[in-house]
Order: structure tokens, then sequence, then C-alpha cells
């Protein structure tokens, strides 16, 4: 009884998480096709791609692309609880005034200020100058702790936890403006202090963890880990337990500093930082792997099923194989 409970609640964060990854795809499309715009080669082979109209355009959407990835534990926060709460919006702008006050905390809990974010070393003197330290970070002008989608996803939860708890209460008449879903917001400002707060003593050593996990899982056999990380994400999909599993190699593992100073997390998004930079590849191991079976193996399953169908039925299938094919191939859904 209680491992069905558990299991039941996995799966509900595995789909509450779909929401904010299915912003992912399009926001890599921008990113690379504004930075593809104005590679050097592709310029010299279209000349024309240097006008002032197309140099702009490249501009605003390799911007709008990374603007999703630099604000990825923020749309986390908003995802999770929109998904845990059943889409309901207060759970969504509660979970966006927790996330910023849990930051606010922590970062005035551990005293951390932006010299401590930023070494100021070899001369620099503004912030895009100087190197960022990994284990701090600057969300939205606060400074705090590095927590990445983790927090987000912390902090969605809470905020749904509160809406589901909360969002009929009944108060006194004189607070009575304060009553139903007005409330949540609020309490959810309180559970953010107590949770920024036992995230300034608790987060840095499970950081710390993390970081020696990543480094052991990419430096070792990196070969032997995505091969368990493919079988293993394979096999949650039918449970819909895959998102939360694929999570921390995504979004966490791993670290690159980009060619602006500041340390990019994550396996998806350091391909993303390293594409923008125009520097050689190192990361993409726990993403590409899948990419061919998605857009040919399981296309071409779907085809040989349609072709074995029985004539009578050739219609029926075709129709059902070629949505599943296409959903597969365009936007890497396999379920």
């Amino acid at each position: 009884m209680i491992f069905k409970l558990f299991f039941g609640q996995l799966q509900r964060v595995g789909k509450a998480l779909m929401l904010p990854v299915a912003i992912l795809p399009a926001a890599g499309i921008l990113l690379a096709l504004g930075n593809a715009m104005h590679n050097e080669q592709l310029v010299s082979l279209a000349p024309w791609l240097k006008h002032e109209v197309f140099v702009i355009l490249s501009t605003i959407m390799e911007s709008a692309g990374q603007v999703v990835f630099d604000n990825l534990p923020l749309l986390f926060a908003v995802g999770t609880a929109l998904g845990l709460a059943g889409g309901d919006g207060v759970a969504a702008l509660a979970a966006l005034v927790g996330y910023l006050i849990m930051n606010a905390t922590i970062g005035k809990v551990m005293h951390i200020s932006i010299d401590q974010i930023f070494s100021f070393t070899d001369g620099a003197k503004t912030l895009s100058q100087a190197n960022k330290l990994p284990q701090h970070a600057l969300i939205l002008g606060i400074p705090t702790l590095q927590t990445g989608v983790f927090g987000g996803i912390i902090m969605g939860a809470l905020a749904a936890w509160c809406y589901n708890k909360f969002y009929n209460i009944t108060l006194p008449q004189f607070l009575g403006f304060f009553a139903g879903k007005r409330f949540v917001p609020i309490v959810t400002s309180l559970v953010a202090i107590v949770t920024g707060v036992v995230l300034a003593f608790v987060w840095p050593p499970i950081q710390e963890g993390l970081n020696d996990l990543s480094n052991f899982l990419l430096n070792k056999n990196l070969v032997l880990t995505t091969f368990i990380f493919g079988i293993i994400e394979r096999s949650l999909i039918p449970f819909g337990l895959h998102h939360i599993f694929y999570a921390p190699f995504w979004f966490e593992f791993g670290s690159y500093v980009n060619q602006a100073g500041e340390v990019v997390r994550g396996d998806q998004r350091i391909w993303m930082a390293q594409m923008k930079d125009g520097v050689e590849f190192t990361a993409g191991a726990f993403t590409t792997g899948k990419y061919p079976f998605m857009m040919f193996g399981l296309p071409a399953a779907a085809y040989a099923i349609y072709r074995q169908a029985r004539p009578e039925r050739k219609k029926i299938v075709g129709g059902l194989m070629l949505s599943a094919a296409l959903t597969s191939f365009l936007t890497g859904i396999t379920e």
C-alpha cells in the first residue's frame, strides 16, 4: 500500500516535469538557428546573412532561446507547481514568489554577496569580466546558492502542496479578503523562508556530493555510464518515471565555463552553451544517443507493423502508426 502510494506520487511528479521540459525543444531550435545564422562558415556560403535584418533576427532568436536555459530553475518551479496543482495559476504565482523568497533567504542566512559569486581577478572590473564561482549563483539579481533545477522542483512541489491544502481555507470575517486562494501565496512565502533556512545548511554537502557523483560518472567510463543511463531511462518510460531520472543528468551533472565566464551545469545546457561559443563539444552524451531510434528506429518499427497488418485493418493500423511515428520523429515523445 505504501509502495503504491509512493509510486503514484512519483508518477505525478514525473508528469508535472513534462510541462517545463516541453519548452526546451522550441528554445533549443531558436538557439541553434540563431547561432547558425552568424556562424562564419555558413555566412561565407550565404553572404546575404550579413544583412542587418538577418543579424538582428539571429541575435533575437539566440537571445530568446538562451533566456529559457538561463532560467530553467524558475521554469521548473512554476511548471512543477502547475502540474501538481491541476493547472491552477495561483499555484504558479505562489511558486514564483516562493522561489524568489527561498533564494533571498539562503543568501541572507549564508551572507552571500556579489563579491562571493564573482571572482574579480586579473584586472576584472565588471560582472561580465569576472569569473563566476560554481557553488553560488545570481538568480534574478539575488545572490544565493546554486541549487539548480532541484531548487526549482522543491519549491514548485511545496507551492503545489500549499495550494492543495489551503486553496479553500476560511478565515475570520475581518481577514476574509485573504481567504481561499489568496491565502496560498502568503503561506507559501512562509514555507519558502523555512525551506531557505534549511537548504542553507543542508544543500552545500548535497551539492558537493552531486559534483563528486557527476565527475565520477562523466570521467571514469562514459561509454558504460551512458549505456546504463539509456537502459534505465527507457525502462522507466512505461511507468512515467523517466522525467525524474534524467533531470539530474540533463540539467545538473557536469560543468562548463562559457566565454562570458558563467558556469553552466547539465549535459543538455552545456551542449547548448558550447554550440553558442563555437567550441569543441564535450557534452551531449546523455541526449544524442536517443535521437537515432526516436527519428528512425521507431518510425521504421511503425512501418513494419503497418506492412504486417491484415489487409482489412491496414487503414486503421496505418493511421495509428503514422501519428505515432510522426510524434516520435518530430517531438521525441515515444510513450
